[in-house]
Parts: C-alpha cells; sequence; structure tokens
C-alpha cells in the first residue's frame, strides 16, 4: 500500500489550509460567496481519475446550465485531489490515495450548485468553498450540501429589505433541504449586486 504525505498534498491541491484539511471548518454563506471564483449550476456528465505529475486526481466534467460567476463555456471541467477508488499500480501494490472525507463525490447525473475555490497555484487542481458544504445537490426541487446545509445560513447578515419573503424565510432555516430556486435567487442578486464586495451580506458583528 503506497500513503505518501495525502495531508501535504491535499493541502497543496486542494486550496485548503492546514486547519480545513485536519477538521474541515464551517462556511456560511457569506463565506461560500465571498472565497468562490466560480458558481455554476449543471449536471454531471463525466467522472473519471488519473495521476498528474504523480499526483492522484478525480476529473469532473459538468454541464453548464447557469454560470452565476465566471464566464464559462456550456461545459466545464475540474479537477481535485484523489482518485475515485483504490488503484492497483501492476506490481503487487495498491495506491490508495483516494478523495479524502470531506471532499466532494461526484456521480454522473448529479444536478448540482457548485462554489468552487480558485485553482490551486501548483497543479491547478480546485474543488468547493468549504469542500462538501460547496457542492450543493439537487433532488426534485430541493438542494443539499453534504452537510445537510447545517450552518449554511448561521451568522448571515443581511438588510431584509434586500430580500424577498421567502429569501427571509431562508436564512432562519438552521438544516436539511431547502428551495432550490429560492436559493438560487438569493445567490443570483448578491453576486449580481456585489452584496459581500459592499458589505451589504456579511458575517454577523
Amino acid at each position: 500500500m503506497v500513503r505518501t504525505g495525502l495531508l501535504s498534498l491535499l493541502i497543496a491541491c486542494a486550496c485548503i489550509s492546514p486547519a480545513q484539511a485536519t477538521s474541515v471548518k464551517q462556511q456560511n454563506l457569506v463565506d461560500l460567496i465571498g472565497l468562490s471564483e466560480i458558481i455554476v449550476t449543471g449536471q454531471v456528465i463525466s467522472v473519471t481519475d488519473g495521476f498528474q505529475q504523480g499526483v492522484p486526481y478525480t476529473e469532473v466534467t459538468v454541464s453548464i446550465d447557469e454560470a452565476i460567476r465566471g464566464a464559462l463555456d456550456h461545459r466545464y471541467t475540474f479537477r481535485q485531489f484523489g482518485l475515485i477508488a483504490p488503484r492497483s499500480l501492476g506490481d503487487g501494490r495498491t495506491y490508495v490515495g483516494v478523495t479524502p472525507d470531506g471532499l466532494p463525490r461526484f456521480t454522473v447525473g448529479d444536478d448540482v450548485l457548485l462554489f468552487l475555490y480558485k485553482k490551486g497555484s501548483l497543479t491547478g487542481f480546485r474543488t468547493t468553498v468549504g469542500l462538501d458544504q460547496g457542492t450543493f445537490k439537487k433532488k426534485g426541487n430541493l438542494y443539499e450540501n453534504g452537510f445537510q446545509n447545517q450552518g449554511l445560513m448561521r451568522g448571515v447578515s443581511v438588510k431584509p429589505s434586500l430580500l424577498s419573503s421567502a429569501e427571509q424565510k431562508l436564512l432562519k432555516a438552521k438544516k436539511g433541504p431547502i428551495q432550490s430556486e429560492v436559493l438560487l435567487g438569493l445567490v443570483r442578486k448578491a453576486v449580481h449586486e456585489r452584496w459581500v464586495e459592499t458589505g451589504r451580506l456579511s458575517h454577523v458583528q
């Protein structure tokens, strides 16, 4: 079995801090929007894995429905750290550098909303803000991230006058699936009107 500095590679390749690598820091909606370079909705159409200069990766391709942030084509492909599953090296050894706990795992057909960090400077890899927290999967008309949306609205401050009644109700949600169009409407406004940059959407002081 091959284990070669998974923690240090994760830090370098997934654009996260050491603290996040050992214990995922809770990120709310302010963080997801403020720290993301790309925000998209779409459907996962391909998931493959391999090695890039000896570093294991999973490559995900999404057919884009909407690019809320970032100028993208109809499809977008990114790589994050880790293989889909352990892989035989053909010499009796098995490489076990699979996607670490906390990073999102994707399946073809997933209907997703993704908040993506900037690319890693060393590898070009990227992953979602807050790891599984920035990956929302849609079932019916509901979105839920890998943490069941827990903490998504905790500590979020925004003027009620900027919000619809449905969005005001959303900000009170503590956990569980949320209406997809309500969340998307809120994210669209916050991004296009630069709420985080201007302080209209911020952390509670």
